[in-house]
């Protein structure tokens, strides 16, 4: 009995770490909902409720994991240890990599700085959710085939298979450690890594002290069609009250004819009393004929608009930097805006939800490659690993690109890769169930091809 209480030991520790760190992690989340919908009121409130809630359970999966893991079976704790020394490893050694490599070409931007240990720290805990997103499925690839090339080497798979159970038996585990992987994937794809993705280049800015524009020469065209912005520039402190640049605003009666235009140097949102105050304005009176009368201000012009620069500047933002919340708003609002292209941002929403499965598929591929029964070794395998996953990265990027420009569907643009690497995935369970050469088949195909 006391060794099996000792199993719990760590689930207990993690419910409680994931307990204080949902109770500060969900406060906080909210509070930055709460401001968001400050800023886009007309954003859709339902998809940015989840976040909370999704932070939430991100903190408890560890829990969920050791506790399935203190529930399971003595082959799959030891299968699961095996494979999470090789993970763990290679998880290690390739962030490590990654960090190093931006380390080294951000050092001088970071030199720059009065504080650059803050800003540092700052800037690669606003990258760890895209970073852990981009090098998880390379992680799980290189481990199992580590970990179970091992166990095949050493006839543990063999012996294994010697007790009853299938291949697919023994690695229904690590299959369970390919879906916490694609869990993880689909929660920060759902906000924190496009978040992370778009604020990069803002803290790195910061470090060297330049003023850049979060985008330039947008359009905005406001619900009631009577109003119309085009601001030329949106600096990155725009929410913290900086001011837009370039700024040109005409406004239509109910029949959409143009009646007056307004050109400013700068306009300055305030969130205190929701005012627009407009610096340097010249308006242009159109209902005048047969000459539109033009009037030069030189006190600021100060307005109750009910616009709010988050809702001007929500059509010049790119997709990439958009989460499931982001989009959705941008669908719901914005599909009719005639400069933006509505099949970039339905792409983008569909492979937020598809790019996490690739984890699961990487599972799927590298465990047939990984387990071998002959004297030949895994070299085989590891070489068509690598050919495999070389062509899933390709198809990652080739198919969303022919989504964006039109030449497939965006659902299709967005799956078809997972769609195609299953189907691999599963030939090769087949053939290794069935105990048919994979290696040998695919140089067999080569060479007909040829």
């Amino acid at each position: 009995m006391p060794f099996k209480l000792q199993r719990f030991i760590w689930p207990a520790v993690f419910l409680l770490i994931g307990s204080i760190a949902a109770y500060y992690g969900c406060s906080a989340e909210s509070h930055a909902v709460q401001e968001q919908m400050i800023g886009y009121p007309n954003s859709d409130l339902k998809a940015h409720s989840l976040r909370p809630w999704l932070l939430g359970l991100l903190c408890f999966l560890p829990f969920i994991t050791s506790l399935a893991y203190s529930l399971s079976g003595t082959l799959d704790r030891y299968t699961m240890r095996q494979f999470l020394t090789a993970f763990s490893i290679c998880f290690g050694a390739l962030f490590s990599l990654m960090m190093l490599e931006d380390l080294q070409d951000n050092l001088s931007d970071f030199k720059e700085s009065s504080d650059a240990a803050a800003l540092m720290a700052k800037h690669y805990l606003v990258k760890l959710p895209s970073l852990i997103v981009f090098i998880l499925p390379y992680s799980l690839m290189l481990s199992l085939l580590w970990c179970l090339g091992k166990m095949s080497r050493s006839q543990e798979i063999v012996s294994m298979i010697q007790t009853g159970r299938g291949v697919t038996r023994i690695v229904a585990p690590l299959i369970g450690f390919g879906v916490l992987a694609a869990v993880i994937c689909i929660i920060f794809n759902y906000h924190w890594a496009p978040y992370a993705d778009g604020q990069e280049r803002t803290i790195l800015q910061a470090a060297k002290g330049d003023i850049t524009a979060e985008a330039n020469n947008v359009a905005y065209q406001n619900h009631s069609n009577t109003r119309q912005w085009f601001v030329g520039s949106f600096p990155y402190r725009h929410s913290d009250g900086a001011p837009l640049e370039d700024i040109s605003i005409t406004e239509m009666d109910e029949d959409n004819h143009i009646i007056r235009r307004i050109h400013a140097s700068t306009a300055t949102w305030s969130r205190q009393d929701k005012t627009w105050t407009l610096v340097n304005p010249v308006i242009y009176d159109l209902t005048v004929s047969p000459m539109p009368t033009i009037k030069k201000l030189e006190e600021p012009m100060i307005t109750k608009w009910k616009e709010t620069p988050w809702q001007i500047i929500k059509p010049g933002l790119k997709p990439p930097y958009l989460g499931i919340p982001g989009l959705n708003s941008w669908l719901a609002n914005h599909q009719e805006h005639p400069l933006s292209d509505k099949r970039s941002y339905l792409t983008h929403w569909h492979y937020r939800f598809a790019q996490p499965f690739i984890c699961l598929i990487t599972i799927l591929l590298a465990a047939p490659l990984g387990i071998v029964f002959t004297r030949r070794g895994i070299g085989g395998g590891i070489a068509v690993a690598i050919f495999l996953c070389a062509g899933m990265i390709f198809c990652s990027t080739v198919f969303p690109t022919l989504g964006e420009s039109g030449h497939l569907s965006p659902f299709w643009a967005a799956w078809a890769t997972n769609i195609l690497f299953t189907c691999v995935a599963l030939v090769l369970f087949y053939r290794r169930m069935t105990g048919q050469p994979i290696y040998q088949a695919v140089m067999n195909f080569l060479a007909s091809e040829r």
